[in-house]
């Protein structure tokens, strides 16, 4: 089985593993969806990777969040209305939109006659690697398991998100999913069986992030996994599994400086570096600024860099890499933020 096989059976198991019991519980289950009921969810931007950890970690931050409206209608369908930042190109097909893909895994459940209208209102930047795609998808995920007391355990519900993400990458993985719900960092053990694992960052964390206005491909993120190396170099999966588990003792321990000096990549920064101008001009500013580790946030272009805010203020660093990127011709925003809470229920009826 490969690698891709691995996570679409992943991400069905919260569906399979319950097939029996789901069946026993059919009735009582479209009973408890009500019409008119409605939630609003709001789930922070993430980064994932942070360097070596490729599909596996997750950083949520406070710089943006997306909101998701879900209510129960008596439409019989699954509808879908995006607004807010970069909405017009966000699609509104409920089998294209990674809200929409959430919903429509879970239609069976919902009451005879019954559908649902889900408003996503986007303020997360869409393709700048800060998890937008992943955000509406954990919302609409979070939202669901509440409208629907669908009682999903936090792997379930992220297994549920991860779906969504097929959508934008082409497959379900869960590096951004887990951390928007979650929040804090995450680390996913496994996908099979599937289990995520939560951390705090430690309490002097900060985040410095340089978004620069470069046009970026459509399925950008699909586009961005499709060009990594198939084939990995023995020495290569040594230097990463070392800098990962190097990172998770700086973040149990508290050590910025050990965090940042594992933000090194050897298997994918390589081959997306290309795609940022600038990039070793960029890191070596946001080194030279204060900044303890810098890495490509997720599929990019955004650069992400951690921040001990005891020695330096993170938009200190973010300032320095927008100026490197301006230098390229890029224009820039400079954002500072700390790592953020989880998907978070901020209305309900």
């Amino acid at each position: 089985m490969n690698v891709e096989r691995i996570r679409y059976a992943a991400a069905n198991q919260v569906m399979e593993r319950s097939s029996e019991q789901g069946k026993s519980r059919a009735c009582a289950m479209r009973s408890c969806a009500v019409r008119g009921a409605r939630v609003k969810v709001t789930a922070p931007s993430t980064t994932a990777n942070l360097g070596p950890g490729f599909d596996v970690f997750g950083l949520a931050h406070d710089t943006f969040l997306d909101t998701v409206e879900i209510e129960v209608t008596s439409q019989n369908k699954i509808e879908v209305e995006v607004t807010g930042v970069d909405s017009s190109s966000v699609s509104c097909d409920s089998n294209k939109n990674t809200a929409g893909v959430v919903a429509n895994s879970l239609v069976e459940r919902l009451p005879t006659g019954c559908g649902l209208r889900i408003r996503v209102n986007k303020g997360i930047p869409v393709g700048k690697g800060l998890g937008s795609s992943g955000a509406s998808a954990a919302a609409c995920a979070f939202g669901l398991n509440r409208i629907m007391r669908l009682g999903l355990s936090s792997d379930q519900m992220i297994q549920l998100a991860a779906k969504g993400e097929t959508a934008s990458a082409g497959s379900p993985h869960a590096d951004n999913v887990a951390a928007s719900i979650l929040g804090g960092f995450t680390i996913i053990q496994s996908y099979e069986p599937f289990h995520v694992i939560g951390l705090s960052p430690p309490e002097n964390l900060r985040v410095a992030l340089a978004i620069p206005n470069v046009l970026t491909t459509e399925k950008k993120t699909e586009y961005a996994r499709a060009i990594l190396p198939k084939l990995i170099p023995i020495e290569k999966m040594v230097h990463n599994v070392g800098q990962a588990s190097s990172m998770i003792v700086g973040i149990l321990s508290g050590d910025l400086d050990l965090i940042g000096r594992s933000m090194i990549d050897a298997v994918v920064e390589p081959e997306r570096a290309k795609f940022v101008p600038g990039y070793w001009k960029i890191k070596k500013s946001a080194l030279a600024a204060g900044a303890a580790g810098v890495a490509i946030s997720g599929a990019g272009p955004t650069m992400i860099a951690v921040v001990d805010e005891e020695k330096v203020p993170s938009i200190q660093v973010a300032e320095a890499m927008k100026e490197e990127f301006e230098t390229e011709g890029i224009d820039c925003r400079a954002f500072a933020s700390k790592p953020a809470k989880g998907a978070n229920i901020v209305e309900e009826r």
